[in-house]
């Protein structure tokens, strides 16, 4: 293995692949990018005054809570393919390696632009979220003389993303402690704003926290729950960014599974908790709601504090942990699509699929990430329904894209998994995994139809949700790329990634003393 390791890398230099991800980021950091991606309790706060109409507090606690035990196991069985194959091309990789022979090039394919797509809106999705509590903070600092224009609100995602993308080309040497930064930032602003709410605010009554159901939809209750699981959904979002930076790890076999889940857990108790932070002080819900903010979490400090100052710098801070989950996204991104052109699944091989040698990065993937949402950001400029049909696309295609590798191992058998899986794999499901993958499956399954109808009856132009519009168009264009160029697509080079990876840690391990320099563990069988 480490003869053909070292020849196969030595022919890479000249060829698409020429370069390889140096592993640098622990544990820790990635639970950082991870949450930082996330930011589930920011999320919920964002999406307080959508969710509220669809079934109120008991379909925003309730459905959270359910969100994050299926994601929790839609995570478990990734991490037990993660623990197997940990390379960038995540979903799609695994997808690869668990199909027949005969359909593992296209499905995988497909798979991985899933992904993709999800991730590229996801850049989006963060940056105006940011953007919009940047906004929101104008408009109460300034006492309503700051009026938010689409424009504005744009040239501030523009800055955002421009940030986020200058420290993802030129700042990959402090990214594993900048994501330790946001991390401990996201933790310590939820624990700061949390307590300013309550101590400060009016409290509501226990009754309408955990059983008041109000459904404003004009669908029938249990519709407009499972509409309102959709924001739920969004908030948790994004965990899979460990697994397509898993090349970056010194550990990654037993870090990978360990990341995804304690990012969902740690997602899943502070979103929790403020939830029932928001809910214990939203004692007015019309003006919380209706705020010319258009950000309610911001309306909801202001009211509790009654203070423009301190609304400002805790709106602020919110829009710091989305720029941060901005960056965290470029760089999930940009490996992927890195993946992809490595396997000849995308245009310019050639240049999508090498790394910068100064700068340790894939220069020319991060630059098409900031190019596209450049140009797709600005739907932000016409008719909302369109932006909030292709922002609702990420939930979407990230859920799938997670579950279709769960669904093809469903198909095929658990036993196509277990005959990779050696004694020293550091993470399995046993007999909870049929379990896991049924949950996963049947979650994702049943939300991804679901969240393709209409939020409230009667359906108009104007509430209706294009969701399944930018579904349709990404299948036609995947599709004509396919047909045309599809039989370029090679597969994940297990052979290369690996060797390449497995080589640099054992160059690191002979360097530093202790337990890093027992490798037995990320050894892996293909």
């Amino acid at each position: 293995m480490k003869e053909a390791t070292s020849h196969v890398g030595s022919e890479s230099l000249n060829g698409p692949v020429a370069g390889h991800l140096k592993p640098r980021l622990s544990k820790l950091t990635m639970v950082g990018m991870s949450f930082a991606i996330l930011n589930t309790w920011i999320a919920l706060a964002g999406s307080l005054g959508i969710v509220m109409p669809s079934g109120s507090s008991v379909a925003f606690l309730y459905g959270f809570i359910f969100c994050v035990l299926c994601n929790l196991c839609l995570g478990a069985s990734l991490g037990e393919m993660a623990a197997i194959w940990p390379t960038a091309g995540g979903q799609y990789h695994f997808t690869y390696s668990l199909c027949t022979p005969k359909w593992r090039n296209s499905i995988s394919f497909w798979v991985g632009w899933t992904s993709i797509a999800g991730w590229l809106t996801l850049v989006t999705t963060e940056a105006f979220f940011s953007a919009q509590f940047f906004s929101a903070a104008g408009v109460i600092g300034s006492a309503g003389g700051y009026e938010i224009q689409p424009w504005k609100t744009y040239l501030i995602f523009v800055s955002i993303l421009t940030y986020g993308t200058v420290v993802n080309l030129f700042g990959n040497r402090i990214l594993g402690k900048y994501n330790d930064g946001a991390l401990y930032h996201s933790i310590i602003a939820v624990i700061v704003i949390s307590i300013t709410i309550l101590a400060t605010g009016d409290k509501t009554d226990a009754d309408f926290v955990f059983t008041d159901f109000a459904n404003e939809t004009g669908w029938s209750d249990g519709m407009a729950w499972i509409l309102g699981l959709l924001q739920s959904a969004l908030s948790l979002i994004g965990y899979d960014v460990v697994m397509h930076m898993t090349e970056e790890m010194p550990r990654p076999t037993s870090d990978a599974p360990k990341a995804i889940l304690l990012s969902i857990v740690v997602g899943g108790v502070t979103g929790t908790a403020f939830i029932l932070v928001m809910l214990f002080s939203l004692t007015d819900p019309d003006i919380v709601l209706g705020t010319e903010t258009h950000m309610p979490i911001t309306e909801l400090i202001y009211q509790a504090t009654n203070s423009r100052a301190a609304a400002v710098v805790l709106t602020v801070l919110l829009g710091i942990c989305f720029i941060n989950g901005t960056m965290g996204c470029i760089t999930s991104a940009s490996r992927l699509l890195y993946a992809m052109a490595r396997d000849k699944g995308m245009i310019f091989p050639s240049v999508f699929g090498t790394i910068h040698k100064a700068l340790d990065v894939p220069v020319a993937a991060i630059l098409l990430v900031f190019g596209f949402n450049l140009c797709f950001g600005l739907l932000y400029l016409g008719p909302s329904v369109a932006f909030n049909a292709y922002v609702a696309s990420c939930t979407i295609f990230l859920n799938l894209s997670c579950a279709l590798p769960v669904v093809v191992l469903l198909i095929r058998g658990r036993a196509e998994l277990l005959r990779h899986q050696t004694p020293e794999t550091p993470f399995k499901l046993g007999r909870y995994g049929y379990l896991c993958n049924v949950i996963a499956v049947v979650f994702v399954g049943v939300t991804t139809v679901f969240f393709c109808f209409p939020g409230a009856l009667p359906v108009s132009k104007d509430n209706m949700n294009y969701v399944s519009a930018v579904i349709g168009i990404f299948l036609v264009l995947l599709s004509a790329y396919w047909i045309m160029y599809g039989s370029r697509f090679e597969g994940p080079k297990f052979d290369v990634i690996m060797g390449i990876a497995n080589e640099e840690r054992e160059v690191r391990s002979a360097s530093i003393p202790g337990p890093e320099k027992v490798m037995g563990e990320d050894s892996v069988e293909i």
